[in-house]
């Protein structure tokens, strides 16, 4: 799948690189364009892959209606079609579990724990709610993984509540296509389905492969990791995060690898912390939730982007047709709502373009009061991603109304423009 992208996109050729902060320093020295890399001590790797564009291009949907499509894809997330091809698994060849300290996995940072994989699809079952995928740092040592598990997060749920039989069946599948990523990026509730989701997303029945030593069913990436989530813990950290800030040292659950499978020419996919690949799985995924959200409350609305320079997922800006006085700061209170981590909101008339941060800026400079369009909200929760969150894990939230006041003269802020030619 990944190969089949690759040929199809533009893309940064590099000859070599290190394993060790080396492909770190050429994923950041191109960040935001797709970076082939042909030898990483014997493997090919492909970084900073998911980019707005290429997202769309692989969805076959203009970077426009993204948002929207992806939207409409999750309304209709039920009607995937997932079919199991095993006549697939003639395309691997297995290795010992030994072999993965011998994979191109990064250290990426000085400080980090140790090499991370950073876009392997984590993917287990429920017996009460069917199949879960998605996406979570994970710490290579020589024999063994230990995975981050955030609380709040599905994966979490689902191992605290079927470890008591032990162990846990889990698949790891690294180099999938962007609409798999995408859908293993996306918050839904438990019976949420990614896997039919991404399906949906490519507008056709997703192939899957059967695992040998687990009993899960997992689409064919470039590698694929079977194993056990057990009850031991270790120390998983630091590891940079999103905000491109070192997070802490915790003991996490220890996978122990019960099978390797890689393609015979294999591309890893290696996804930089804290970079625009990473920003946008995070975030993409959210700006539909927001959209619908304000949308309950502002019918009006036409956009919303999480924004790149508030690690697309603190900050966002939303376009609305204003129709009355109060639905600036209406869309605010409804965006917070929608997604609890936002930490600040700008809305703003539909002259303003939101992808492009200047314009936004001009229209907080020419259009705001500061005393009269300025929410601040405090005490509320915030992200655990905010280094600067409180210790009692509360933050201020606030929101900047940046749409024409209908108490002005809008004459006054018509821009000028040259007639067409």
């Amino acid at each position: 799948m990944i190969r089949d992208l690759l040929n199809s996109i533009e893309k940064i050729e590099i000859p070599s690189a290190e394993r060790k902060f080396g492909i770190t320093r050429v994923l950041k020295r191109y960040d935001g364009t797709p970076v082939y890399i042909r030898d990483v001590e014997g493997y090919e790797v492909i970084g900073n892959l998911c980019n707005r564009e290429v997202i769309a291009r692989s969805l076959g949907v203009p970077v426009k209606d993204l948002m929207k499509y992806i939207l409409r894809c999750m309304e209709r997330e039920k009607e995937g079609e997932l079919i199991v091809n095993n006549r697939l698994k003639k395309e691997y060849v297995e290795d010992p579990p030994s072999e993965i300290k011998n994979y191109p996995i990064p250290i990426y940072y000085p400080r980090d724990g140790g090499p991370y994989i950073t876009s392997g699809v984590v993917i287990v079952k429920d017996r009460d709610y069917g199949v879960n995928a998605s996406i979570h740092r994970i710490l290579v040592r020589e024999d063994h993984l230990v995975i981050r598990m955030v609380e709040q997060r599905h994966l979490h749920y689902i191992y605290t509540k079927n470890i008591v039989n032990g162990e846990v069946d889990v698949a790891i599948v690294i180099g999938v296509h962007p609409a798999i990523l995408l859908a293993a990026s996306t918050s839904g509730d438990i019976t949420f389905n990614e896997l039919k989701y991404a399906s949906v997303l490519m507008g056709k029945p997703l192939e899957l492969v059967k695992c040998d030593t687990v009993d899960l069913e997992v689409p064919p990436g470039e590698f694929i990791i079977e194993g056990k989530i057990t009850r031991e813990m270790e120390d998983e950290g630091p590891f940079v995060d999103i905000t491109g800030t070192y997070d802490k040292v915790r003991k996490q659950p220890v996978i122990r690898i019960t099978s390797l499978k890689r393609r015979r020419n294999p591309i890893f996919h290696a996804l930089l912390p804290g970079g625009v690949e990473h920003k946008v799985l995070m975030g993409l995924p959210q700006e539909p939730r927001i959209y619908r959200g304000v949308r309950n409350t502002v019918p009006t609305v036409r956009d919303v982007v999480l924004t790149e320079g508030g690690c697309s997922w603190l900050h966002a800006v939303i376009s609305i047709e204003k129709r009355t006085e109060g639905d600036g700061k209406n869309a605010i209170l409804a965006a917070l709502a929608s997604h609890p981590s936002l930490k600040h909101v700008v809305v703003v008339d539909e002259d303003i373009d939101i992808q492009d941060p200047k314009d936004v800026e001009y229209a907080i400079a020419t259009r705001v009061q500061a005393d009269e369009d300025v929410i601040i909200i405090k005490g509320a929760k915030g992200s655990s991603l905010d280094p600067s969150i409180k210790e009692d894990k509360t933050t201020a939230k606030m929101g900047i109304d940046a749409t024409i006041s209908f108490k002005k003269n809008r004459e006054d802020f018509i821009r000028a423009q040259l007639p067409e030619e």
